[in-house]
């Protein structure tokens, strides 16, 4: 719009100028001309009201809130949109309302005396009804003046107040500690903190090589637990088996007698036995009964002769 008026400004003065100028012949074969300003007059006025517009227009856009300062005085606020004011007295300062996003981090210590680097997502807006505070106060640079102090005293506040496993473990309660104590310090100001996150949790490099450490010490004392208990199960099994054995081989001892054992004798004999008795004794022992029995019957078996 503002483009149009300077437009239309332009071109009602060279029209003024067209008018005002009248031809009164040529002399010398050259054109003559003569200044006649009253003729234009009606042009001159239409550019003077188009340049007056132009000075007097502005236009806020949309996410901002429009600050009009009179003389260096503000005296109100214009919503987005097309607006007039008064030209040389009046200027325009946008304040922007929409939502920002801030990403401070810190390093604090923890309530075990650790350090821990923590970086906090802010997502914020000013409050549309008061941006003439903001920029009269802050100067509109709520950022550094007011949120990254806030967050970052938050920070040091709550990390204070946990263990590091505990600022791992209750992550969520810690983020919600720091949203509360920020959004208590920047509402003074006209500034809506609308979420905030813990994007990032670190630690000292001496700090994360003890937790490799103490995992890794973990993990063997884990291992040598399981060798033992199956070292003991091993052992266990030794003994049921040997207890086995031993309970097998008394119930067998309780089985033989005599009688069996002089059994067991004969079929052993017999079976290793190749049917012909010693021909020599010595120790004047006589042979077995049995061996007699066997030898007689050798004699009797006929010779195949009549």
């Amino acid at each position: 719009m503002g483009f149009l008026f300077f437009l239309f400004f332009l071109a009602s003065l060279l029209g003024g100028l067209g008018f005002s100028m009248v031809d009164i012949g040529t002399r010398d074969s050259e054109l003559s001309f003569k200044w006649r300003p009253l003729r234009g007059v009606p042009l001159f006025a239409l550019s003077a009201l188009f340049f007056f517009l132009m000075l007097s227009f502005t236009q806020i856009k949309a996410g901002t809130v429009g600050v009009v300062m009179r003389f260096g005085d503000p005296v109100r606020q214009l919503a987005p949109g097309p607006h007039f004011v008064r030209p040389f007295a009046d200027s325009v300062t946008p304040v922007v309302v929409q939502t920002r996003v801030v990403k401070p981090s810190e390093n604090a210590a923890s309530h075990d005396i650790q350090v821990v680097h923590v970086e906090v997502t802010l997502a914020y807006h000013v409050d549309p009804q008061y941006a003439t505070s903001v920029l009269v106060n802050l100067n509109d640079d709520a950022e550094t003046r007011i949120i990254d102090p806030a967050i970052l005293e938050a920070i040091k506040a709550v990390t204070a107040q946990y263990d590091v496993k505990e600022l791992i473990a209750q992550r969520q309660q810690v983020r919600d500690k720091i949203e509360d104590l920020v959004k208590a310090r920047v509402a003074p100001y006209h500034i809506v903190a609308e979420t905030t996150s813990i994007t990032d949790f670190s630690f000292s490099q001496q700090f994360e090589d003890s937790i490799e450490q103490k995992v890794v010490a973990e993990q063997n004392a884990e291992k040598a637990d399981n060798d033992l208990k199956r070292i003991k199960i091993q052992a266990q099994q030794q003994i049921a088996q040997a207890e086995g054995e031993a309970a097998a081989l008394k119930a067998q001892k309780e089985q033989i007698t005599p009688e069996l054992l002089q059994l067991r004798t004969i079929e052993m004999m017999k079976a290793k036995w190749d049917g012909h008795l010693p021909e020599n004794y010595y120790g004047g022992t006589a042979p077995l009964p049995f061996m007699d029995v066997l030898a007689g019957r050798q004699k009797q078996k006929p010779t195949g002769r009549d």
